[in-house]
Formats: C-alpha cells, sequence, structure tokens
C-alpha cells in the first residue's frame, strides 16, 4: 500500500468526491435559505456578532490547510451520523413553526458539519475537527446573558470597592457614591468582548496548542478571564469617578477607557496561552492520510442521494409549516375592558413591535391608579416572544426582584420589582397562548409552537399590570397589588378573544 502522501493532488482529491461536497454544501443552502439569510442580517446589524462574518471563512482555510491529511477520493460514508442530521432539520422544523431564530440558527450551523462528517467518515472528521465545528460560532447566541453578566458585574464591583473602602449604596443594577450615581447597563455588561474572547482563546489554543489539556485549559481561560477584567474596568471607572469628584470616567470616558482596557486584556490573554503552549521542540507535525482504497462511483451516489433525499423532504415539511404560518383573512382584535378604563401614565411603557393590536388603560382598584397594557398577536401576525419585545426599557428601568402571585390552585403570575432614579413600580404579567395561561415566557412560546404543530393556534398575547409604590410601605403595598390582581385576572382575561 502507498503512502498518502505520494498520491498527486489530482488523484488524492478526485472530481467525484468534489462534486459530492457541492451537492451537500448546495442543498444546505436550499433548504436552510431563511435561517441563513436571518444569520447574516444579525451579523450585520449587531456589533456583538459581527465576528461571525468571518468564521465560515477562517474554517474554508484552516480545512484547506489540512487537505495533506483529507482525501475526497476515499471518503467512508458514517450512515449513523445521519442521526445527527436528522435532529438538526427537525430542531430547524421547530423553530421555524415558532419563529424560534435560536433554533433555527442553531440547526443550520450544526447540520453543515454534520452533514460533511458524514460524507467524509470518522477518520478524515476527525483530522478537521476543530475547523468543522468552528463552524457553530456562527450562531448568533449569547445576548441571553446579558443580564447574568449584569449582576456578576456588579457583584463583582461592588466587592472590589468595598476592599478600597468607598462608601456605596446599591440597588439593583444602580451603584451609587457620594460623587454620583452610575448604572450597571448592557453596554457594561462585557457580552461583546466576552464572546470575542471566546472566539479568540479558542482560535489560539488550536492554533499554538496540540495537548487537548491545553486546549481545553486555556478555553476555560478566555471564558473566566473576561468576566473578571469586565469587572476591573466597571471597578476602575467607578473609582476614578470618586477619586477626580467625577470630572473623569463619565460620558465618552466610559468607551475610551473601555476599549483600551480591552486591548490590554487580549494582549495578557495571549500572554498567558504563550505561557500554556508547548515549546516549539514539543510539537509533533501530523503525518498525511493514506488513501487505502478508491470507492466505487455507487458510494458517492448513494451518500449524495441520500443525504439530499433527507434534506428535500424536511424542505417540503418546512413549506407546510410556512403555509400554516400566514394570516387569517379578518382575525379577531382585543375586547373592551370588563370596567372603565382611563389613559395610562407614560413615566412606564413597554416597547413591542409588529403586534396586532394593543389596549393600554389605567383603572383604579382601591383607590390607588394601575397602568395596562395589553398585546394580540394573531396568528401569522407578528411574534409574541421576541428579543424586540420589552416589558420595560433597560434604559430607564433596572429589575431588582421577582416574586410570584398565586391566582388560583393551578396559575401562579410572577411579579417584578423595577426602579429607577425617581420611584418604584411593581409589574405582574402573564401570557395567554390559545387559551391557556403561562407566567414563563419560554413555556408560553414551547406550548405556542405546539399548537402550530398541531395546526391549532389561533392567537397569543400578554398582559402586564403595573403600579408605582413606596419603599416605606413596600409590604403593604405588595399585599394591595396581590389582591388587586386576584381580583381583576379574569375580568382582564376577558378581553383576548
Amino acid at each position: 500500500m502507498n503512502d498518502g502522501s505520494m498520491h498527486a493532488p489530482e488523484e488524492r482529491h478526485s472530481t467525484r468526491g468534489i462534486i459530492a461536497l457541492l451537492v451537500v454544501v448546495t442543498f444546505w443552502v436550499l433548504t436552510f435559505w431563511q435561517g441563513i439569510v436571518t444569520a447574516i442580517d444579525i451579523w450585520i446589524i449587531s456589533d456583538i456578532f459581527n465576528h461571525c462574518l468571518f468564521v465560515i471563512p477562517a474554517s474554508i482555510y484552516f480545512i484547506y490547510c489540512k487537505k495533506e491529511q483529507l482525501s475526497l477520493s476515499a471518503i467512508k460514508p458514517n450512515y449513523w451520523v445521519l442521526i445527527l442530521c436528522f435532529g438538526s432539520l427537525g430542531l430547524y422544523g421547530v423553530g421555524l413553526s415558532g419563529g424560534v431564530q435560536l433554533f433555527m440558527h442553531i440547526a443550520t450551523f450544526t447540520f453543515l458539519p454534520f452533514s460533511i462528517w458524514f460524507l467524509l467518515g470518522n477518520e478524515q472528521a476527525k483530522r478537521i475537527l476543530f475547523p468543522l465545528f468552528f463552524i457553530v460560532f456562527c450562531i448568533p447566541v449569547g445576548e441571553e446573558l446579558i443580564p447574568t453578566l449584569q449582576a456578576v458585574t456588579a457583584d463583582l464591583s461592588v466587592m472590589m470597592l468595598q476592599w478600597v473602602n468607598v462608601p456605596i449604596y446599591r440597588s439593583g443594577l444602580y451603584i451609587e457614591i457620594p460623587e454620583g450615581r452610575f448604572l450597571v447597563a448592557e453596554a457594561c455588561s462585557g457580552i461583546s468582548f466576552f464572546i470575542a474572547s471566546i472566539v479568540i482563546g479558542s482560535l489560539y489554543a488550536y492554533m499554538n496548542m496540540q495537548s487537548r489539556i491545553r486546549r481545553i485549559s486555556f478555553v476555560i481561560i478566555a471564558i473566566i478571564f473576561p468576566i473578571i477584567a469586565n469587572a476591573i474596568r466597571v471597578f476602575g471607572i467607578i473609582l476614578t469617578g470618586h477619586l477626580t469628584n467625577m470630572e473623569h470616567a463619565v460620558g465618552a470616558d466610559h468607551l475610551i477607557y473601555g476599549w483600551v482596557f480591552f486591548s490590554l486584556v487580549i494582549i495578557c490573554l495571549i500572554g498567558l496561552g504563550e505561557l500554556i503552549r508547548e515549546k516549539s521542540s514539543d510539537l509533533k507535525s501530523e503525518t498525511p492520510l493514506a488513501i487505502p482504497f478508491a470507492p466505487s462511483n455507487q458510494v458517492y451516489i448513494k451518500a449524495s442521494v441520500t443525504i439530499s433525499v433527507a434534506m428535500l423532504f424536511f424542505l417540503f415539511w418546512y413549506q407546510l409549516i410556512q403555509s400554516q404560518l400566514v394570516a387569517g383573512t379578518s382575525p379577531e382584535r382585543l375586547k373592551a375592558l370588563p370596567f372603565t378604563g382611563e389613559k395610562v401614565t407614560a413615566n412606564w411603557s413597554p416597547e413591542f413591535v409588529d403586534y396586532f393590536d394593543k389596549n393600554a388603560s389605567r383603572f383604579m382598584f382601591e383607590s390607588k391608579a394601575v397602568d395596562m397594557h395589553a398585546v394580540w398577536y394573531p396568528k401569522g401576525r407578528g411574534e409574541l416572544v421576541s428579543f424586540a419585545n420589552r416589558m420595560y426599557l433597560e434604559d430607564f428601568w433596572t429589575l431588582e426582584s421577582v416574586y410570584s402571585v398565586p391566582m388560583n390552585t393551578k396559575t401562579e403570575i410572577n411579579v417584578e420589582q423595577i426602579v429607577n432614579a425617581r420611584g418604584v413600580r411593581l409589574l405582574g404579567y402573564w401570557y395567554f397562548v390559545d387559551g391557556e395561561i403561562f407566567s414563563n415566557k419560554n413555556h408560553a412560546k414551547l406550548y405556542e409552537i405546539y399548537q402550530i404543530m398541531l395546526g391549532q393556534h389561533y392567537g397569543s398575547g400578554l398582559v402586564m399590570v403595573s403600579a408605582e409604590i413606596e419603599y416605606s410601605t413596600l409590604n403593604t403595598d405588595k399585599a394591595w397589588f396581590s389582591r388587586m390582581m386576584s381580583s381583576k385576572f379574569s375580568a382582564i382575561n376577558q378581553i383576548f378573544p
């Protein structure tokens, strides 16, 4: 048997193998077109995910660098991997049904490496394991971590300020010092740097390390390091404001200090990598893949037809799902409130997009004012559970605590206590999906998807009731708010068709 390194490039990578690979990629684009387009839109619009534009070109480059370790003239399809491919195709259908772009994007960018793994077989896929699954970084995911990162950043920065004896008072994400007030806003969560650090750390580990333990250790450092660094940045900004009587570290200084600091952090991260990586003398060169046999045309045809037919079958299913999401000719609107309503106050206002109908009013309960907002999304008319919809604007309000209020033996409703510089409010809310009540948005979304898959979905809505309260009478006001929700719960639900 000849060593694979002795084969000419045209023997190592046959025309049949290249055609089979192009067929898989072409059908991937056709099947997951909507997922690809929506992902690219997010990559371009969001600064957090701009790096995703370079992920697939980088993967192609790294795979090309491994061309001597591969052979498209000796593919050995692994049909067991089709189980993973079907899983991605099914997840895409679920995401399409519920308009859950996260599911669509996960399915889109996991199916591609799975399908290439299926075509090449285990041995060749193992040789390009990192560049193949580096494609997963195309998934625009991570914004869900912003509230957690905000809270962690606030916790760590407050702890550091206490170490240097800076007098502070914390209320939610607001940190007050004698010289002024700071808000750990979304921009201060460090999510952009957190995601970029993981991507850069993964690339560095792949390019400069061979030991699996070293690679995993460095990726873990790349995850933890930016969280601690971001807390130090916030601590430094607040401390600078304290020491300079707010002459510095405010306004544009946040951005300037942030970019300079994060540049230093990247340099430090790479410096840590240089300490962890193997010495050049310890690195081992990879041996080219031997070409043990030349598969017949039937191997290529069978593999290409199998994966193509699977994608075409699911593509037909996707078309059926989309036909069910077409809006009705004359969907019903929200009904009038069963009790007298007044104009809602302007100091708290949710933000929703693409809704079909809304109701905003104010009513009195036990001589106290309650603001109510309701939005309605009939079948095929927008998306209720979406990152674009907000029950309050984070630029003006911050979450302080959450608790539950029982409405009956089966239903509990979440109530959030939100604060800003002017006061505090209680905000109760619940989702109404095809006649069922949910307090958790994820449960509401999953039930909506289930109803769409059954062809029984007719609409989803959300009710938000809120009232201003005082810290001095917090427990009394909470008890009053619970009585109000229990009293008005059934009547309010009558507004939905």
